[in-house]
């Protein structure tokens, strides 16, 4: 009676693992740090947002600091373009610590992940494949270089993706107050006659 108790319960339990769920889904949590001068202290971002477009290949990309702020991807040809990402980033809170991480849910794969820091006015993406079965947190570090003046990596394979950095954008030309245009000129022109 004894080994039969212990077989049902022992049944009872590898039953209950066999319909364990298992999913790839991940919640991407990303802290960023910025450098702003070579061997200088490396600060948190406070300011940095992050999106996502299941792009279904790692054949896409995002062509300059404007199109990574107006969520813009682009296919390597230049033909097809995502404008409304598949997911967005909401601020990861642990605790009731508000530590300025960004947090990112991904279901799908490959994702193409896009990171924006406007105060230093650089952007970052990866490809992040989930293909590791019950991880419901993943988390990385994104290190940012402003003084940097080419495009650079950061990170590993071996250690869940290699970020694509682009240097900082320049900052837009001021606008000038114009002379007038031709046609305001014509039209003082006309109301003076």
């Amino acid at each position: 009676m004894r080994y039969k108790v212990v077989i049902v319960v022992l049944a009872a339990v590898l039953l209950t693992s066999c319909f364990k769920k298992v999913t790839t889904d991940t919640n991407l949590i990303i802290k960023t740090l910025i450098q702003e001068k070579s061997g200088g202290e490396n600060t948190l971002a406070t300011d940095t947002y992050a999106y996502a477009c299941y792009t279904g290949t790692n054949k896409w990309m995002v062509a300059s600091y404007d199109d990574a702020v107006n969520r813009i991807v682009t296919d390597s040809l230049g033909v097809e373009r995502i404008t409304v990402p598949d997911v967005e980033s909401v601020p990861f809170v642990r605790e009731g610590d508000e530590n300025h991480y960004v947090s990112l849910p991904l279901n799908n794969s490959p994702a193409l992940v896009v990171l924006v820091a406007p105060s230093v006015r650089m952007y970052a993406t990866i490809f992040k494949y989930l293909n590791v079965e019950n991880i419901p947190e993943t988390y990385m570090t994104l290190l940012l270089h402003p003084w940097k003046t080419k495009p650079y990596t950061e990170g590993s394979d071996k250690k869940g993706g290699v970020w694509n950095i682009m240097p900082p954008a320049p900052e837009p030309e001021p606008e000038t107050p114009e002379q007038g245009t031709d046609s305001e000129q014509d039209n003082q022109n006309t109301t003076n006659e």
